[in-house]
């Protein structure tokens, strides 16, 4: 598939013309004013057919943009039928002229502000020359699905191009949990998680709790946090189970390990941290839990781990040396 985009025509008379083609199911380009500029005369090739031999390339399935069209700052994007023809064009100020056409599937005609929060930064709409190729086809298309579904929504302050790097690197948040399960297991992951969350601002003690003899009680590690209120000072001990699996998550004595250590070490809130993804049975019965205990139970399952390691503990991940 290729993404083929047509600049303006410069005359708003014109342009209109080229619109109501494309919504008719024809998308046109100029520069063909005589009969033997028709593409399909082989035989009669010249420097003005050099100039316009790319049309030969487009082919059913890719889409062309046409850029500032209808209007200024907007385009009109449709989805292509069938391979280059040459007909009788538009009836234009000047004479006949965009007798170059292609065939389109109507119910493919999006339009869209060409600076749309919806479109991804990547897919470039800006006008060049009579025409230039997007070669960015995948972000292309979910700029497309973005625009039908109105998906994009901007946190206050955020560029449309910080949104899009937050969603393209999102996707390596998985790998990255996953990686942090492959190089941690079993008590070594309690180890890792442990210098996290020493890094918490608030954080007054991390007791490794599983590295004793016997057992831990359903408390892998107790974390103490200090909160102030003017000359009051507050101390939370979070109860925290740890568990290094894969795939989804649908063990729940993780659940009730923490209710038990929560009960055991006067716990005022619980967390259960998995690498795996957590499962709908999972998350029901921690919120249940939470309910009855009447104190908070927090999970973090797959990419949150990542987040969590990200966000408080970036160097545990990365080479940040010589980064100051």
């Amino acid at each position: 598939m290729t993404i083929w985009a047509f600049n303006k025509v410069d005359k708003v008379a014109e342009r209109k013309l080229v619109y109501k083609s494309i919504k008719s199911g024809k998308s046109r380009f100029g520069w063909s004013q005589q009969d033997e500029h028709n593409l399909k005369l082989k035989d009669n090739w010249s420097d003005w057919h050099s100039r316009q031999l790319f049309l030969l390339q487009v082919n059913p399935g890719d889409w062309i943009v046409h850029i500032n069209t209808p209007n200024w700052g907007e385009c009109t994007a449709v989805q292509v039928l069938s391979k280059y023809d040459f007909d009788d064009g538009l009836q234009c100020s000047w004479g006949p002229d965009f007798r170059h056409f292609f065939d389109v599937d109507v119910n493919t005609i999006i339009e869209f502000d060409r600076r749309d929060k919806n479109v991804l930064p990547s897919v470039n709409l800006n006008p060049r020359q009579r025409y230039h190729r997007i070669y960015a086809v995948d972000d292309f298309l979910k700029s497309i699905d973005n625009l039908k579904n109105n998906t994009v929504s901007l946190n206050d302050g955020e560029s449309k191009e910080e949104y899009h790097l937050k969603d393209k690197t999102d996707k390596y948040l998985t790998e990255i949990s996953h990686l942090i399960h492959e190089m941690h297991k079993s008590k070594n992951l309690e180890r890792f998680l442990a210098k996290v969350f020493r890094k918490i601002p608030g954080v007054i003690d991390v007791n490794e709790n599983g590295f004793g003899w016997g057992t831990d009680y359903g408390a892998d590690l107790i974390v103490t946090m200090s909160t102030s209120l003017g000359n009051l000072v507050f101390e939370n001990k979070i109860i925290v189970q740890i568990k290094s699996f894969e795939g989804t998550h649908h063990d729940l004595d993780a659940v009730e390990q923490v209710k038990t250590g929560i009960e055991k070490y006067a716990g005022t809130a619980g967390m259960i941290i998995t690498t795996a993804i957590k499962s709908e049975e999972l998350e029901s019965k921690v919120q249940e839990s939470s309910e009855k205990t009447g104190l908070p139970i927090d999970l973090l399952a797959s990419d949150d781990v990542a987040k969590f390691v990200i966000k408080h503990a970036p160097e545990l991940l990365f080479k940040l040396d010589g980064i100051s």
